[in-house]
């Protein structure tokens, strides 16, 4: 019987030491108790609008690759259009021409501001010649008292 005794102690000893079941029942029974008693389903709705979520962006996954590897393509296309842009303006700086050119636009453009110089002053020679007769026009017809009379 003594033996019996020590070998339920040692039961009991290991049961309470290694055996941890009951344990743990109460902590998922204490936390199911929390979350459904005192945040009233609001985790439940949380973690259902996360699934949700994370639902539309694992549909949206395949095009966003489609989307990079055409990103890709547009980036070697801009790549190679700029190395054809570069070699352009290469090309045109060693032009020997372009001084020529360069010289011809400098000459365009001095004339083109003499020509707008030449039409302010038209401009008010005309606006003069409009302002005299029409003052004299307006003495003719007695619009005006003639300074002369004064």
């Amino acid at each position: 019987m003594a033996g019996e005794k020590a070998i339920r102690d040692v039961c009991g000893i290991y049961s309470r030491l290694f055996d941890h079941r009951a344990v743990m029942q109460n902590e998922c029974k204490y936390v199911i108790r929390e979350f459904e008693g005192k945040r009233n389903d609001r985790e439940l709705l949380r973690l259902t609008e996360a699934s949700q979520k994370a639902n539309e962006i694992q549909s949206k996954i395949p095009e966003c690759v489609q989307l990079a590897e055409l990103l890709n393509d547009v980036q070697d296309q801009l790549k190679d259009a700029r190395q054809r842009c570069h070699n352009i303006l290469e090309r045109e700086e060693q032009d020997p021409r372009k001084k020529r050119r360069d010289e011809i636009k400098e000459k365009s453009k001095k004339q083109w501001d003499e020509f707008l110089k030449e039409m302010d002053k038209e401009e008010e020679g005309i606006e003069k010649e409009f302002l005299a007769k029409s003052l004299k026009l307006k003495e003719k017809y007695g619009l005006i008292a003639n300074p002369e009379s004064n």
